[in-house]
């Protein structure tokens, strides 16, 4: 899950992971309204040029949570539509008949099963990738930064703040799943929601998001701003964290200035999953504002994303996505955290991205 969903929940990073990042969904009390307007498929630009196949295998993890319920609760044009288990069984048992890497039968089935709506609201859109650090699983000279396990006494109450953690208020408690080398690191994976560990004795441990401290998020690109160290159309997470490493004892009083604080959990898996519980797929899964979008709803997103080795370049990025994380910061219905994966591209792009656009939401048309 990002703090850009990473996930309850996504958000990110870069300028997308720390002025908005993913992590932690939440719900509301009301059922907001989202303006939406009907669209044929053939308007959408660069809709029959997508891969997606890509799309329709993502959509695919999402099936056995949509079909063990609840109902599902989607937005649409004339209010706010009911999908029942049985009626995402009627449209996951279509998607299992379509032949893997078959773009033109993936399209297809997107076009008989949903109905675009396009968002009447401006989009934004920013990146999030799993990042990996060093580290072993018991403590040493060079390993000093605990990583945390959901303390027993958690609740959905307000619970120690980050600085209060990091001088060592769980300290000797058995939390501990392990120790890594760099607090600038452990905070990158915090902010993204998930992450890797590679053990001095061998082996990596899969970090998974499992709850926070249910403190208030704050964009620490926004504190370095205010600070007058950085501008504001300079903040992306490179340049964020040269700033964090080159200036140690102030970045963590700068990182303190967050309060909250992510616990994680030992996935045991090869790959990150979202705070919808699945798999996530490089860049087709999305982190959305769970109060608006639920988790499993197609998303086409039509933005920018930064040219590879090109600063300040962008190119067009046109592809449909599939809810599948949340994200503190990652709020309004045209709000977008893209999941990038966890290669030194996928870091890349999810540092430098953040671009505006618009969002097309998928509504199922069947019951």
């Amino acid at each position: 899950m990002r703090w850009t969903v990473l996930s309850g929940g996504a958000a990110w990073m870069a300028a997308a992971g720390l002025l908005a990042a993913c992590a932690g969904g939440m719900g509301g009390p009301t059922e907001p309204r989202v303006a939406m307007a009907p669209i044929a498929f053939s308007e959408i630009a660069g809709w029959g040029e997508d891969k997606q196949s890509e799309a329709l295998a993502a959509f695919r993890r999402s099936c056995p949570k949509l079909t063990a319920g609840p109902d599902t609760k989607i937005t649409t044009d004339g209010g706010t539509k009911t999908v029942a288990p049985a009626e995402w069984k009627q449209i996951c048992d279509s998607a299992g008949t379509v032949k893997t890497n078959d773009d033109r039968a993936a399209r297809a089935f997107f076009e008989e099963n949903f109905r675009p709506l396009v968002v009447q609201a401006p989009g934004k859109f920013t990146g999030y990738f799993e990042p990996e650090m060093r580290g072993s699983r018991v403590p040493s000279r060079i390993f000093t930064v605990p990583v945390y396990r959901r303390p027993p006494d958690l609740t959905d109450k307000p619970y120690y703040t980050r600085a209060e953690i990091e001088q060592g208020v769980l300290k000797g408690k058995g939390l501990e799943i392990a120790w890594v080398q760099d607090p600038v690191a452990l905070y990158e994976v915090q902010v993204q929601g998930s992450g890797r560990v590679h053990l001095a004795e061998g082996g990596v441990l899969s970090l998974g998001f499992d709850g926070s401290n249910n403190r208030p998020y704050t964009a620490i690109g926004n504190v370095l701003v205010e600070m007058g160290v950085l501008q504001k159309d300079a903040v992306t997470w490179p340049a964020i964290r040269d700033w964090l490493k080159r200036n140690p004892q102030q970045a963590r009083d700068v990182m303190r200035k967050n309060e909250r604080y992510i616990f994680f959990k030992d996935t045991k898996s090869q790959s990150a999953s979202g705070s919808e519980g699945v798999t996530l797929t490089a860049q087709r899964s999305l982190a959305v504002d769970l109060t608006l979008t639920p988790y499993g709803t197609p998303i086409w997103i039509d933005t920018v994303r930064p040219v590879a080795r090109k600063p300040g370049v962008t190119e067009p990025y046109r592809r449909l996505t599939i809810a599948q994380d949340s994200g503190a910061a990652i709020q309004g219905p045209a709000r977008g955290d893209v999941f990038f994966g966890s290669n030194a591209q996928a870091a890349d792009w999810a540092g430098r991205m953040v671009g505006e656009g618009r969002a097309i939401v998928l509504v199922p048309n069947k019951g």
